[in-house]
């Protein structure tokens, strides 16, 4: 038989008396007897069964260990069912003195178990339990608000961030790096910032189209316009509202209204937060130049079109025709890279073109003429006519300035500011008058074109050094001669916006554009 013992009031007795008495947690028990039933005779054990297993454990201490001066409590019955097992009892932790001590016997109430002393008021006693649940399902419900609305921004941004919802094919689409995608991630989750406190403040918004897109976003036409030359001041508020909006970054315009504009051609533009664009004819002595400027957000806007988006492809399109495959807001044409094989050509980042075979005389193909480079931030670099590379020399060349993609035609017009004056050039003529047509840049994502062509009046008579300098003039840093004659061309809204020699469009392998970088979805800004 098992006798039950009230170890709280045994320890109170003898707390002083013997130090050896183990305090730990510990189970008071008599022996068992020796004719108890087996545990399968009554299924009532099952409570002390239970009761034991309450105990974790505990160490157990028989009845004879007890002192003898111990007062035996009152003796219980035997435990049904099984008379070797016993009730378990642990022994409280002793609390450091640092702890708080229990209440005193005034302090306690019928909440905690017991009546309060005569003639003391009970105190109320704190409901800290419930105001802890309260804040721990405040914060709960805070954090599952702020998860939920970091999965509709990150959702957001994946979705909505660039042009064409809808996923572009395997076939027409080239890879996209790892610090492109970062890059769309925070333009993301800047954007959505800015949608959220559009209420409270101007947070400007950023877009960029991916390098691996072939299509960029339609241009609106809503946000297309022209005013006559007579009318010219009236695109001065258009220029403020980009110089408000932060998309001129304080920089001047080339246009101005007291331009020697050509009196029967309308000045033409294009406007939204991402991109700027002004088309104008200009008289000047007699000829007559056409004209384009281009101010972006993003050096992504600045980019280059093969046929069949592929190096060598043996197709060729009109210029209008490849503008409005990828939806630019304008174009003009390159170098017509398969009309010729000499440069170095670039192309998504990859070194395609680089012949170290003779050209003419000690000339080699890659280096008889000057190269144009375009970088990752849309600044325009120059490979000198003559330069000597290797080619993993001119790759590690590439991977160092991050350049996008190259032209190879030229001469160099313009470089840091400084005019370029050439005396020989190796490919092209260059002493003959002639149509021609070059781009420059003015500023950080500040761009200009023109192109000289025939015109019903008169033929084009301006040789290189002559075309030079009137790029000169503009204020370029840098400026670069592109392909002329026929192929000289501005696509603007899907027609040619200069008159062409002879009439008529001519098929190329290739063009450059500018394109808008807000997302079809994004609405009209």
């Amino acid at each position: 038989m098992s006798r039950e013992y009230d170890l709280e009031e045994i320890l109170a007795e003898y707390a002083g008396q013997d130090s050896s008495v183990p305090v730990s947690g510990a189970a008071l028990s008599e022996p068992a007897a020796e004719d108890a039933p087996s545990p399968a005779a009554d299924g009532a054990g099952e409570e002390s069964i239970a009761d034991a297993d309450d105990s974790s454990g505990a160490d157990r201490v028989s009845e004879e260990e007890l002192p003898e001066a111990a007062e035996a409590p009152e003796r219980q019955k035997p435990l049904p069912g099984d008379a070797g097992l016993t009730q378990v009892f642990r022994v409280p932790e002793v609390k450091s003195s640092r702890e708080p001590s229990p209440p005193a016997p005034e302090e306690l109430t019928a909440e905690n178990g017991a009546e309060p002393a005569p003639g003391k008021k009970p105190k109320k006693k704190k409901r800290k339990k419930k105001e802890s649940v309260a804040a721990k399902l405040g914060f709960g419900l805070l954090s599952l608000i702020f998860a939920a609305v970091s999965l509709v921004v990150l959702s957001w941004s994946l979705l909505n961030l660039h042009p064409d919802t809808a996923a572009p094919s395997s076939e027409g689409t080239r890879p996209m790096g790892t610090a492109n995608l970062v890059s769309r991630l925070d333009a993301g989750l800047n954007n959505s910032k800015a949608n959220a406190l559009s209420d409270i403040t101007y947070i400007p918004k950023h877009y960029s189209i991916p390098e691996g897109d072939t299509v960029a976003p339609k241009p609106r036409e809503a946000n297309f316009g022209s005013v006559s030359p007579d009318n010219a001041a009236q695109l001065l508020p258009v220029i403020e509202q980009a110089r408000n909006s932060g998309l001129l970054e304080g920089q001047d315009m080339i246009f101005s209204p007291d331009l020697n504009f050509r009196p029967d051609t309308d000045i033409q533009y294009y406007y939204d937060e991402t991109i700027l664009t002004i088309l104008w004819k200009e008289l000047i002595n007699g000829n007559t130049v056409s004209c384009c400027e281009v101010k972006i957000a993003d050096a992504s806007q600045f980019r280059r079109k093969f046929v069949d988006d592929t190096f060598g492809s043996s197709n060729k399109l009109f210029a209008t025709s490849l503008a409005a495959s990828v939806n630019a807001v304008v174009a003009m044409n390159a170098d017509f890279y398969m009309f010729r094989d000499f440069g170095i050509v670039v192309y998504d980042r990859d070194l395609y073109r680089f012949s170290e075979a003779n050209y003419t005389g000690s000339y080699k193909k890659y280096n008889c003429t000057d190269t144009m480079f375009v970088t990752d931030q849309g600044d325009l670099l120059f490979w000198h006519r003559l330069e000597e590379a290797t080619p993993d020399e001119m790759k590690a060349w590439i991977d160092e300035n991050h350049i996008v993609f190259s032209i190879a035609f030229g001469p160099v017009l313009v470089e840091n500011g400084q005019l370029q004056v050439c005396d020989w050039y190796p490919a092209g003529e260059i002493d003959r008058g002639y149509s021609r047509a070059g781009i420059g840049q003015k500023d950080h994502l500040h761009y200009f074109y023109m192109s000289l062509n025939h015109s019903p009046e008169m033929e084009a008579r301006w040789t290189v050094n002559q075309f030079g300098e009137h790029m000169y003039e503009r204020g370029l840093q840098q400026a670069y001669c592109l392909d002329g004659g026929q192929t000289s061309e501005i696509v603007w809204r899907g027609a040619p916006f200069n008159y062409i020699d002879f009439g008529g469009e001519r098929e190329v392998s290739d063009i450059i554009y500018f394109a808008t970088a807000i997302p079809e979805t994004e609405g009209t800004p």
